[in-house]
């Protein structure tokens, strides 16, 4: 009897969930990111997420879930049964705000849309831009390692933390240290 009544709740939680993930105010209600949604919908776009938000409709639908979805098969059913899994403890009265991302993002959440604009194929005599040269082709760098994601940024530099793409830079070339 047990299992049915599990069984029922998590297939209810997931059909809720699947319902309303393409509102990103559900997301919202939960993960509190009032301001990083305030963010993301007010324009000129200050922030990566926001960008992304106003692009091309057909290509980019403005969920929260567009990147947040998990990647492939397994990584969709994990997140999805993971905000199943949140949304039950929430109907249930447990609502507090997780401090971490328990299913992190990978390259992948970006690569899924964006795989062309990296492909590293030109030398360092034919481009100095860091994703067409193939010396980096292989260099397992996180996209939001150097692109800065919800926090505002600047549009014009492709939303990128000078410090932090200095100190990710410098790791490897030395003779860029003190520039």
């Amino acid at each position: 009897m047990w299992a049915g009544a599990m069984l029922v709740l998590v297939a209810c939680s997931v059909g809720f969930v699947k319902h309303k993930d393409h509102d990103n105010r559900f997301c919202i209600a939960c993960h509190l990111h009032q301001d990083i949604y305030r963010h993301t919908v007010t324009a000129p776009p200050t922030t990566l997420a926001a960008g992304h938000y106003r692009a091309d409709r057909g290509r980019h639908p403005e969920r929260c879930f567009t990147c947040h979805s998990g990647e492939g098969g397994v990584g969709w059913s994990q997140v999805t049964l993971l905000s199943a899994w949140d949304a039950a403890r929430w109907v249930a009265g447990d609502r507090h705000e997780p401090t971490s991302m328990r299913l992190p993002l990978t390259n992948q959440a970006c690569l899924k849309c964006h795989a062309a604009q990296v492909r590293g194929t030109k030398s360092e005599n034919e481009t100095t831009k860091y994703h067409e040269l193939s010396q980096h082709r292989g260099i397992a760098v996180p996209c939001f390692g150097c692109h800065v994601v919800h926090a505002p940024a600047a549009r014009e530099k492709l939303f990128l933390d000078g410090a932090t793409v200095r100190a990710r830079c410098q790791a490897c070339h030395r003779d860029l240290e003190g520039s």
